[in-house]
């Protein structure tokens, strides 16, 4: 592992992104989830009311955020047949599996048809601190929107390519504040704890998390915050992620100094 160089891992949801509509989970793609599901389960013989549906989805939501908040998670797909296995217990068994895999690539395509926004000046950022020599990661708590869809998105909007890794917990099974998550990512980065910067909006499960294991860590303070009790102070706060430039220049003159 290259002890020289130097890494900055990203949160993603209200650091890098953040809802059309304000809603911490968009409106728009609840409505549109639930829909999608209510017409699968339909044309395989069961009827359920709408309502029942957005509340699965509500009551799952809010499952797999406070698994989040202790460093757990489940793959995308498994999350999908716990939602139809409560929704209507045996259907997958009845069905197949290849009947959930359809259920679950409707869901997902809703994160498309009613997308997020990236910030304004976020790909510059990134262009930025990736010309002066960073590696890149990501480190995202994701829950009902697919690892895939995700890179395909970021592809779709130009800045996929900024990335050396990503991780989202709903592939790697694990989530922020899991120290894990974060060590796995500096180590695809090459990159060791000392020279590696995390920036996020959570201050249990980004700046928690990532200075457990020794990075640095940039809190975007516009962000939303977690019920569990904060376990560190950031080493940077920002308002926005458009300040981070500055801010990855000061770090990285400390680095030096250290070094000299």
């Amino acid at each position: 592992m290259g002890n020289s160089a130097t890494g900055i891992t990203f949160d993603l949801w209200q650091t890098l992104i953040f809802e059309v509509d304000g809603y911490p989970n968009s409106k728009a793609r609840r409505t549109a989830r639930t829909e999608r599901v209510v017409s699968e389960l339909a044309s395989h013989g069961v009827d359920l009311d709408p309502d029942t549906v957005r509340q699965a989805f509500t009551d799952l939501s809010a499952e797999i955020t406070s698994g989040h908040d202790h460093g757990h998670d489940r793959q995308f797909e498994s999350w999908v047949s716990i939602l139809i296995e409560r929704l209507v217990p045996g259907f997958e068994e009845r069905a197949g599996a290849s009947v959930i895999a359809r259920i679950a690539e409707q869901i997902d395509m809703t994160f498309v048809e009613s997308p997020p926004l990236l910030i304004d000046g976020c790909a510059q950022v990134l262009d930025e601190l990736s010309f002066e020599g960073h590696k890149i990661g990501l480190i995202s708590n994701t829950g009902l929107t697919s690892p895939e869809m995700y890179r395909s998105w970021f592809a779709d909007i130009g800045i996929l390519d900024y990335f050396d890794f990503l991780a989202f917990s709903n592939q790697q099974e694990i989530s922020k504040p899991e120290a894990r998550i974060f060590t796995a990512t500096i180590e695809e980065l090459e990159v060791v704890p000392e020279r590696a910067m995390h920036v996020g909006d959570n201050l249990h499960t980004d700046i928690g998390g990532a200075a457990a294991i020794g990075m640095s860590t940039a809190w975007v303070k516009c962000g939303i915050s977690s019920p569990v009790e904060p376990t560190a102070e950031p080493d940077y706060s920002i308002e926005s992620i458009l300040e981070l430039t500055e801010i990855a220049r000061k770090w990285s003159g400390k680095l030096a100094n250290q070094a000299g």
